[in-house]
Order: structure tokens, then C-alpha cells, then sequence
């Protein structure tokens, strides 16, 4: 399966985006979150704080897709910007959400809006997206222009405005994925992975059910390859081995379901693919660096 038909398959899904508004000195802390969440900015400046204590700066035309269950923070301290953001007209029919002392300093204005990717229906695509991306835009960059573009359909509701923004935001990640992947982003390894067509049963089978019971053997025999060239060529091609992707995939199932559903953590456990509630703990809390019940209190506030 090559790139091409991978980012073909790609499904975008909005909900809907806010003109957000950072003013004075402020911080907004963003907490667990089973979706991903993109961020537009469109006047003044901040900092974003992405976990490991790694600072982002934030100007005009940088764009942050952020992944599902990373935990990062805006900070501004009174920094540059106008009153309204420049060159774009009026922004309307968005919610409109003011942090901070609308009296002190100038602001920062951002659109954010929650984004489910999902790749032929199997989990999300960016639930394997660990990290980041970021990406400072100039005026004349195509990613912008169709941000922008985006930001006038929304707040300029027509009939089709809704296929239209989102056609827009398919176009914006697409791009975004495609230069991120040409520049050798790690945080990119499914993409990398999925041209190797005779391995796609194995990630295929893991995406779709991820609680039953894989191991090399089984993942070899999905793809009519031996053990040891299975473990390899795999290694190859997503740069980790299968017994890994599965690790990660199972902890994102088991993310999503303490987020989103009631379920007690022993069933949430099996769901996921352990059959060891303690083991399962353990795991989680060195991926999150919270317990499963710390991790689904967080997600409840």
C-alpha cells in the first residue's frame, strides 16, 4: 500500500472551531482529551508548553495539530498583537472564548476546533500520532491560504459550508502529513510503514481488534511470511517492531475507553488486550505517566 493511497483514505471530522481569545498574562492548560485538536493562530504571540518541558512559540501563522491525550498549555504574557486579528475580515458565527483580563494587554486570537482523522474507519490516524506537529506559515504558504480560507467559511455559514470547511481541513492535514513525512517526522511511522503492502494485514488486524490475542506468530501467519522475516521486515519499515505497535495501539483503546465510556477499569483492561489488570497498570502509567483511575479522574474534570 503506498502513501498515496493512505493519505487517499484519510476521513477528516470537525467539530465545531472557536475564536479563541488569550489576553493579559495567562496560561490555558489542556487535559486529557480523546480527540486531536488544532489551533490556528492568527494574531499576537504565546508559548506552548508540550510535555518534557519542551516550549513551542506561537506567532501569526503557525498551525499546531495537537494528538489525541497529550497534555500541553498555552501561556501569555502580555505579548504583541492588535486588537482584531489583521488582514481577515470580521470573525462571526463562531463561539467566541475570552481567557484571561479582556481589559489588560493585547491578545492572542486563535480558531481551535476538535478534529477526529480516522484512516479506513480502522482507530483513529492520529491516535498513532504521538508528537506534535507545528509548522510556522508564511502569507503566502498553501496551508495557510486554506486555513484562512477555512476561517472565512465558518464564519461565513452558506448552504455546503460545512463540506466545504471540512474539504478545506482534509486539504490542511494532508499537506501538513505530507511535508512532516518528506522532512523524516518519527511522530509519522504508520504512514512510513503502510508502503509496505504485504505487511498491512498484521497492522490492519491490530488497528481493528486489539484485544485479541497477537503475538509474532499470529502477525506473521496474517501476512504469509515466516517469523523471522516478518520481525524484520517489519522493524524495517516502522522503525519499532510489531509487538510494540500493538503495545501502543492498545494503550490508546484503552485511553479512548477511560475517556469516553463508564466502563470499570478491569473491563476496560480486557478490552484493550490485557488480561491482567496489575500488568495493564503498570503499562499504562509508563506511557501516561498516570494510573488508569488518575488518568480517567483527569478526563472527568
Amino acid at each position: 500500500m503506498s502513501i498515496e493511497r493512505v493519505l487517499e483514505t484519510l476521513e477528516i471530522r470537525m467539530s465545531p472551531f472557536a475564536l479563541c481569545e488569550l489576553r493579559g498574562d495567562c496560561r490555558v492548560d489542556f487535559g486529557v482529551r480523546p480527540f486531536a485538536i488544532l489551533h490556528y493562530v492568527l494574531d499576537g504571540s504565546a508559548t506552548v508548553n508540550i510535555g518534557n518541558n519542551v516550549d513551542v512559540q506561537l506567532s501569526p501563522g503557525t498551525v499546531l495539530l495537537a494528538p489525541a491525550y497529550l497534555t500541553y498549555a498555552f501561556h501569555v504574557t502580555n505579548a504583541g498583537g492588535s486588537t482584531r486579528p489583521r488582514n481577515l475580515p470580521p470573525i462571526q458565527g463562531m463561539t467566541n472564548v475570552v481567557v484571561g483580563d479582556k481589559s489588560v494587554g493585547s491578545p492572542l486570537f486563535a480558531i481551535c476546533g476538535r478534529l477526529e482523522i480516522a484512516y479506513r474507519g480502522s482507530g483513529g490516524a492520529l491516535s498513532l500520532l504521538r508528537y506534535p506537529i507545528v509548522e510556522h506559515l508564511s502569507p503566502t504558504d498553501r496551508v495557510r491560504m486554506a486555513l484562512d480560507q477555512f476561517v472565512y467559511e465558518v464564519s461565513h455559514p452558506d448552504i455546503g459550508t460545512r463540506a466545504l470547511a471540512e474539504s478545506l481541513l482534509e486539504q490542511c492535514v494532508i499537506r501538513l502529513f505530507r511535508r512532516r513525512h518528506n522532512a523524516g517526522d518519527p511522530s509519522l511511522w504508520w504512514i512510513d510503514g503502510a508502503t509496505d503492502e504485504k505487511l498491512w494485514p498484521a497492522m490492519e488486524a491490530m488497528l481493528e481488534n486489539p484485544e485479541f490475542g497477537h503475538n509474532l506468530e499470529s502477525l506473521a501467519e496474517r501476512c504469509a511470511l515466516s517469523r523471522s522475516v516478518f520481525a524484520s521486515r517489519f522493524g524495517k519499515a516502522y522503525k519499532i517492531g510489531p509487538i510494540e505497535v500493538l503495545r501502543n495501539i492498545r494503550l490508546r483503546r484503552a485511553a479512548e475507553l477511560l475517556t469516553r465510556s463508564d466502563l470499570p477499569i478491569k473491563r476496560i483492561s480486557a478490552m484493550a488486550g490485557y488480561q491482567s489488570r496489575t500488568y495493564f497498570s503498570r503499562a499504562f502509567k509508563e506511557e501516561f505517566g498516570v494510573s488508569p483511575s488518575d488518568f480517567k479522574k483527569i478526563a472527568a474534570d
